[in-house]
């Protein structure tokens, strides 16, 4: 392997890939040398790519363990390098010492087995392995020394357990069963806010809740809830955050404060009722929120520096400490009301989730993490060194983008992701893993490789750390008790699919993608370890599906052409046809002059049956939403990120009572 070939390997940029189509195709020596380019690696300089390849292959083995070292629960091992000379004299032993507390192991350099040898510089180095105690340790990060003789080095040793967080619910035993759950999923921001300032707040997802769990729902799944840039009414994506280790503001409920009295109640009370009488339904009118919403929240801080006791003064200070690392996320210039803010928000979260709990719930919040943040946010700024310069993420050339996908979001640097032992991506988790049942990861391929965008629309894979960021996801999941989903839509690795089933991390799959030539997948045929859902918020409301009116929209918004759009439409005849004889096979009577509303209920009931974990049931298609709430594509063409619902989530919930409640049966075997 010549030196530039060994440095895109050990760097991580790839080779070759199979296209959607299945062709295998080759990056250039030249997209490649980009990729490098973005990590600040001369792909030209001969020299300096022998020294990195040096200090990145060859290096490491004459340093005694590595500065981050994995320790598999079901298999724990410690690895340490040692020369062979230093093995063949056999006159040392091994010291392992945790920093904190008082454990230790000891070992002979006998008791090592080889797992594995280098070549360098006349001397061959080994790679010892030596067996640790089963359940020595919880689930962690502990910083540690490990010497062998005058030789000392420090490593931070993870615990990683064998499974992600498995709730009872998931888990089987002697008593209770796998039990198959069902949800709703929705975007905070389209529900109708019973008494807030237009868009959807704490209150209304309380209310949300407990109207849910009355009817037997397990869980509601969020669109993301990280921060968007306060200061442009127009940057309303939940997936182009400036900070995805904080909340937005504008989900604050001011009544929901301790901060709220009288006079700001009534207030509020005005603002809500000026709002609607100048909504333009059912379009969020961000512009009018923010300038309705935002003196609301500044006097709840000003409520909170004049009245607060001094409990919650300390509360406020203990959480400034506690969550230092997510609020100094925050864009520049921020004061101590953007962190009060942070404060309220984490507050009523924590809140919903408690009320979601004791209310019948069985897991309760579902939170989103978004793949990546905007060059300008705070999240950016604090931690630039961890990103390239020169690359941005996305997708490859699919069906549905047939020029690939330019998310406009900084790629990570694979190996600057590692320092200080991976501290960024556990800050980032924690965060969103805090005071919520489970959390789904967006596109969780993005743990093992991403698509990155370089000059001149060329584009390759980068590979990541997979091992360890995996190991981060699964160690914290059991510190905050919370359970995982991975969303893995698209062209995914075999590496992850196997190993997220390994970990028992649940997949996503969507009702729309599951059929062959043949027609629809029959319920038994659907996966059992996944998050099931008929469709979701970058695909058309059920309604729009059935009827065919995103294609029509499709054309309005110049994003198909004529012959493209009959084609859709033919081959959508072909799926409605194909949908009806899988109702059919499973006893439901339906037929194409029926309603959407009936097919959609007939489907629903059908789908329970599935071996699915988790069925979950979009509130868009519960409230029979024809309009799309994001059409992937477009950027001014359409209003995206601004479809409200009909009426409140709860009158919604009201209306199909029936049918969730026969489906909640049928998933809880009652």
């Amino acid at each position: 392997m010549d030196a530039f070939a060994q440095a895109c390997y050990l760097m991580g940029v790839g080779y070759e890939y199979h296209s959607y189509e299945g062709e295998l195709l080759r990056f250039s020596p030249a997209v490649r040398s980009q990729a490098l380019a973005a990590m600040e690696v001369d792909g030209t300089n001969l020299a300096a790519l022998s020294a990195l390849n040096y200090r990145l292959d060859a290096a490491p083995w004459q340093q005694l363990v590595d500065e981050t070292t994995l320790v598999n629960e079901h298999q724990p091992r410690l690895l340490v390098r040692v020369a062979r000379s230093q093995y063949q004299q056999n006159n040392a032993g091994v010291h392992l010492q945790l920093l904190e507390g008082d454990k230790q192991l000891h070992w002979s350099l006998a008791e090592g087995e080889i797992v594995g040898d280098y070549h360098l510089d006349h001397e061959v180095y080994l790679k010892l392995a030596f067996n640790l105690p089963f359940n020595w340790l919880a689930p962690g990060f502990y910083d540690a020394q490990v010497n062998i003789g005058e030789q000392l080095a420090d490593t931070q040793l993870w615990w990683v357990p064998e499974y992600s967080y498995q709730p009872h619910c998931f888990a089987p035993h002697a008593k209770v069963p796998v039990q198959k759950l069902l949800g709703l999923s929705f975007g905070l921001y389209t529900l109708v806010s019973e008494r807030g300032v237009g868009i959807g707040d704490f209150s209304d997802l309380a209310a949300l809740v407990v109207a849910a769990a009355e009817l037997g729902i397990d869980y509601l799944l969020l669109n993301p809830l990280h921060l968007l840039d306060t200061t442009q009414a127009q940057a309303v994506s939940p997936y182009s955050p400036v900070s995805r280790l904080l909340l937005h503001p504008l989900y604050i409920s001011i009544e929901l404060s301790e901060d709220c009295d009288p006079q700001l109640r009534h207030d509020l009370a005005e603002a809500h009722a000026h709002y609607q009488s100048l909504a333009n339904a059912p379009w969020l009118d961000y512009e009018r929120v923010y300038a309705l919403k935002w003196p609301l929240l500044q006097r709840l801080y000003d409520n909170f520096c004049a009245s607060a006791c001094v409990e919650r003064r300390s509360a406020f200070r203990r959480f400034q400490s506690a969550r230092r690392d997510a609020l100094d996320t925050l864009p520049s210039g921020s004061s101590e009301q953007d962190e009060y803010w942070q404060w309220q928000a984490w507050l009523q979260r924590k809140h919903c989730q408690q009320l979601a709990i004791t209310s019948g719930m069985r897991i309760g919040l579902i939170n989103d993490l978004a793949v990546g943040v905007t060059r300008s946010s705070g999240e950016y700024r604090q931690y630039q060194s961890h990103f390239t310069q020169g690359a941005e993420i996305g997708a490859p050339p699919d069906p549905f983008a047939r020029q690939g996908q330019n998310w406009g979001m900084p790629a990570l640097h694979p190996k600057r992701l590692a320092s200080d032992h991976f501290a960024y991506f556990k800050s980032l988790l924690r965060a969103n893993m805090h005071d919520v049942g489970a959390l789904r990861i967006d596109h969780v391929m993005a743990l093992r490789r991403l698509w990155w965008c370089l000059a001149d629309q060329q584009g390759c894979y980068v590979y990541y750390p997979f091992d360890a960021l995996l190991a981060v996801v699964k160690i914290l999941s059991h510190q905050e008790r919370c359970a995982i989903i991975g969303e893995d839509l698209g062209v995914v690795p075999p590496q992850v699919q196997t190993a997220l089933a390994e970990s028992r991390v649940l997949t996503n799959t969507v009702f729309y993608f599951c059929r062959d030539h043949q027609g629809f997948f029959a319920p038994k045929q659907l996966p059992e370890q996944t998050l099931l859902m008929i469709s979701n918020h970058d695909l058309p409301p059920f309604a729009a599906w059935w009827q065919g009116s995103d294609i029509d929209q499709a054309i309005e918004l110049q994003l198909i052409s004529d012959e493209q759009a009959q084609d859709m439409y033919g081959e959508r005849e072909s799926q409605r046809r194909q949908l009806l004889e899988l109702l059919s096979e499973q006893g439901q009577q339906c037929n194409l002059e029926s309603a959407s509303e009936d097919i959609y209920s007939a489907l629903c009931q059908v789908l329970a049956r599935a071996p699915s974990r988790l069925l979950t049931l979009q509130l868009d298609d519960l409230d029979n939403q024809h309009v799309a709430v994001n059409v992937p594509g477009t950027h001014t063409q359409y209003p995206n990120w601004r479809r409200q619902l009909s009426t409140q989530g709860g009158a919604i919930l009201a209306r199909q009572a029936s049918l969730l409640q026969q489906l909640g049966r049928a998933r809880h075997g009652t």
